[in-house]
């Protein structure tokens, strides 16, 4: 048996989730049926992880203005990070592990042996609400946590950071999208895999991730991948720039040898003509200083030209790669920019659609999406 794996950020509506009350999806008769592992007061909660430094933090400020009356009022008020985060696991959906079918009580059990090992996977997620529903379509489980890290230098020692509790238990984000959040989900979503194989379940993840994917989902991994593609065409241009830096430091050594040259024949006295001896005939004068003397500047010459020679096709070399690089950079950046804008165009396009698959369920939204499709190509063909 194949079911798939469903993991999503949620709200952390504690009140719903603890069934203070209950939504109209919710079948108050299986109520009995769900599992309350935790209900812990947030504030408590708050004051356990961050009293101790905030004593700490509190006696080392000299300014009034900045001391800490309340961490939660702080980080309840502040934009940096939220309250607490919550997570959703669901197996399968409504139409194979439904809430009341056949596989209800070992979905159940699954997600119960699921929890057990939470905490112990992670030490700096703190759990205060925790609640199995089997009072809905499907099965799920709700997990609501305050993540911590401790021992930093800034701030309170011991503070709220998703980011650092993530990095702490061993996520390293790569990218915006490729993020420790992404990559811990990831992780818990192996674990409970493990679990499942263990009662006879296999991860169904139909083949490769890109088959998961929404169609939008899919057009903003394409439009990230023409990015990539760019930064990596943007990365080779600065290679041929480097190079060019390169090749100019040599003009600029060949510059500097030609003011050499220049002057050596002003100053150096092997390059200068000197006065005849006494008693010395014509024909030993030219033999014995002038001839050199000529020679000598022959080869200097030979070497003024050769290096002329070299500076100027470096130079004209550089100045026809410099206008390439100029008009590729430009082509890049107007790319650059209008993939931007679809990705920007998609995330918003996604929102939507996140919104509709929430409204209808993923089953209904994907019928729907065939039906609209085919008429699509119904129409076609009768234009034909």
């Amino acid at each position: 048996m194949k079911r798939t794996i469903s993991a999503m950020v949620g709200k952390g509506s504690v009140a719903h989730n603890s069934r203070l009350f209950s939504a109209e999806n919710v079948d108050s008769e299986r109520t009995r049926l769900n599992i309350d592992y935790c209900n812990k007061p947030i504030k408590q909660v708050y004051h356990e992880l961050f009293d101790e430094a905030l004593a700490k933090y509190n006696a080392k400020q000299k300014r009034k203005d900045r001391v800490i009356p309340d961490y939660y009022e702080k980080i309840r008020t502040g934009k940096q990070e939220k309250l607490f985060h919550e997570i959703i696991f669901q197996i399968g959906n409504k139409e194979d592990m439904a809430a009341t079918g056949k596989n209800a009580e070992l979905t159940r059990t699954i997600l119960d042996e699921y929890y057990q090992g939470f905490q112990e996977r992670n030490p700096y997620l703190r759990v205060f609400s925790a609640h199995l529903h089997m009072d809905e379509a499907t099965p799920h489980i709700h997990i609501d946590f305050v993540p911590f890290t401790t021992g930093s230098k800034r701030g309170l020692e011991t503070r709220v950071s998703l980011k650092q509790a993530l990095f702490n238990q061993g996520f390293k984000g790569e990218s915006r999208d490729d993020n420790e959040l992404n990559r811990w989900i990831l992780s818990e979503k192996k674990a409970l895999a493990q679990i499942m194989e263990r009662h006879g379940i296999e991860w169904e993840q139909k083949g490769t991730h890109e088959q998961h994917l929404s169609v939008l989902d899919f057009k903003k991994q394409e439009r990230a991948k023409e990015v990539a593609e760019l930064d990596t065409e943007i990365g080779e241009k600065q290679m041929e720039l480097k190079n060019l830096k390169t090749t100019l430091a040599k003009i600029k050594e060949t510059k500097s040898s030609l003011e050499k040259i220049e002057r050596e024949l002003d100053s150096s006295p092997k390059l200068q003509l000197p006065e005849p001896q006494l008693l010395m005939s014509a024909k030993a004068y030219r033999k014995s200083i002038v001839e050199p003397l000529i020679r000598r500047l022959k080869a200097l010459v030979r070497t003024v030209i050769a290096k002329s020679y070299e500076g100027w096709e470096n130079y004209y070399r550089i100045n026809d790669i410099n206008s390439r690089l100029c008009q590729e950079r430009d082509h890049l950046r107007y790319e650059i920019s209008k993939l931007k804008e679809v990705n920007g165009l998609l995330r918003e396009q996604n929102k939507g659609y996140r919104m509709l698959e929430k409204f209808f369920g993923k089953h209904r939204l994907s019928e729907l999406i065939k039906d609209s499709d085919s008429i699509k190509k119904s129409k076609k063909r009768d234009i034909r």
